[in-house]
């Protein structure tokens, strides 16, 4: 996917790829704003050849976590950042970043995949560092 959120290419200079990719972005619910010269305003639905537009970055979301689908001993979740792969484990003790060059949690505990059951994980947008949860207790 293509990059939207510091165009700076008038919208009639823009690629196929590029056009579509704002596009695109307003159909994941993301806004497009565009350029006045002097500052940046919502866009209209029909961009105008001169203009220039960019996406505005969606917010970052935390992984959704189906707890009550865990064992009682995943009091931890946290998503690997290695090689974009976000792989999703459990843990019974909390984890701390093993490797920031390779994206990887470790923990003195037990420590499971769980993102490969369908159902239990929904991949947000955050960061694999920010992706760290602990179980919610009533």
């Amino acid at each position: 996917m293509i990059d939207m959120t510091n165009n700076r290419v008038p919208y009639g200079l823009l690629t196929d790829e590029e056009k579509a990719a704002l596009h695109e972005h307003e159909k994941a619910g993301g806004k497009v704003e565009y350029w006045t010269g002097a500052m940046w305003y919502e866009a209209q639905p029909h961009p105008t050849f001169g203009c220039v537009y960019r996406a505005v970055p969606l917010p970052k979301t935390q992984d959704v976590i189906a707890w009550d689908r865990l064992p009682e001993w995943v009091e931890w979740v946290a998503r690997d950042g290695y090689e974009e792969d976000n792989r999703v484990y459990g843990y019974s003790s909390n984890p701390y970043p093993y490797s920031d060059q390779h994206g990887l949690w470790m923990s003195q505990g037990e420590r499971r995949r769980i993102d490969d059951f369908p159902g239990i994980v929904q991949i947000g947008t955050c960061d694999w560092k920010d992706s760290k949860q602990r179980r919610p207790r009533g």
